[in-house]
C-alpha cells in the first residue's frame, strides 16, 4: 500500500523523463535509417568543433560558478549567522522575490538593464545573465548549510579570542563546504546546458553546448549526433549528481 504513493512521482518520471531518454539513447545509437552504429559518438570526439563547444561551455560553467560563488557567499553569511530573526526574514524576500517572475521576462530585464548601460550583446552580457539567474542556487545551499553551525559554537569561538576571520574561515566555512560544494554542481550544470540566456544575452560568444544541441538536431536536422551530444551530457549530470551525494554524505559524517 506504501508502495502505491510512489505511483504518481514514478508516473511522472518516467513520461517526461525516461521515456524521452530512451527516445534520445535509441536515436544516438541509429543511423537515418534506423540501422545500429557508434558513428554519432564517433563523430562527437572526431569533430574538433564540437569538443572545442564544450570546452568553451565548461569555462563559461566554472566562471559562473566562481562568480557566483563570490556573490552568494558573503550574503549567505551575513544572512545566516549575523542578521537577527527580523532582518534575516526581509533579506530572504527580498532575494528570492524576483525569481517569482518568469525566467524569459528576467532575461529580457537583464537585457534592457545592461542596454541602459551601454553593455550590449557578448561574452560579458553572457556571464552576467547568467550570473543573475543562477545566483540563488549557489545562495539558498549555503544558507541552508550555514544555518545548521551552533551559534554556542561561535560565541564559545569568540570568547576565546577568536577575531571574525578565524570565525568564519575556522569555525563556519567546514559547515558551509557542503553547500558550496551543492551550489557549485547546481550552478555548473545548469549554466553549462543553458541555451535561453547565451542565446539573447551572448551574440556570438553564445554558442555553447546548449545552442549546439539546438543547432544539431532542430536546424541541422542531425538528431544522431545531437541526441548523442545529449545523452553524453546527460551522463555528466548523473555522475555530478552521485559525486555531490556522496560529498555531501561525507561532509555529515
Amino acid at each position: 500500500m506504501r508502495g502505491l504513493l510512489l505511483l504518481p512521482f514514478l508516473t511522472f518520471l518516467g513520461i517526461f523523463f525516461y521515456l524521452p531518454f530512451t527516445l534520445l539513447v535509441y536515436y544516438s545509437f541509429t543511423d537515418r535509417e534506423g540501422r545500429f552504429t557508434f558513428e554519432n559518438y564517433i563523430e562527437i570526439f572526431r569533430n574538433p568543433s564540437y569538443l572545442d563547444t564544450v570546452a568553451y561551455s565548461l569555462l563559461v560553467s566554472l566562471l559562473v560558478i566562481a562568480l557566483t560563488l563570490v556573490a552568494a557567499l558573503p550574503a549567505a553569511v551575513y544572512v545566516a549567522v549575523f542578521a537577527n530573526s527580523w532582518e534575516r526574514a526581509v533579506l530572504l524576500v527580498a532575494f528570492i522575490t524576483p525569481f517569482w517572475i518568469d525566467f524569459l521576462i528576467r532575461a529580457w530585464a537583464m537585457k534592457n538593464i545592461l542596454y541602459f548601460f551601454d553593455i550590449r550583446e557578448g561574452f560579458l552580457a553572457m556571464i552576467l545573465g547568467l550570473v543573475y539567474d543562477f545566483l540563488p542556487y549557489m545562495f539558498l545551499p549555503i544558507y541552508l548549510a550555514l544555518s545548521r553551525a551552533p551559534e554556542n559554537m561561535i560565541s564559545a569561538a569568540r570568547v576565546l579570542g577568536a577575531g571574525w576571520w578565524t570565525v568564519i574561515s575556522q569555525v563556519l566555512l567546514p559547515y558551509a563546504l557542503p553547500g558550496i560544494f551543492a551550489g557549485a554542481v547546481l550552478v555548473g550544470l545548469l549554466s553549462f546546458a543553458e541555451f535561453v540566456i547565451p542565446s539573447l544575452l551572448g551574440g556570438t560568444s553564445g554558442f555553447t553546448v546548449g545552442a549546439l544541441v539546438y543547432t544539431l538536431i532542430l536546424k541541422g536536422d542531425q538528431w544522431g549526433v545531437g541526441s548523442a551530444l545529449s545523452v553524453l551530457v546527460t551522463l555528466l549530470t548523473l555522475a555530478a549528481v552521485i559525486l555531490l551525494g556522496r560529498q555531501i554524505k561525507g561532509g555529515g559524517a
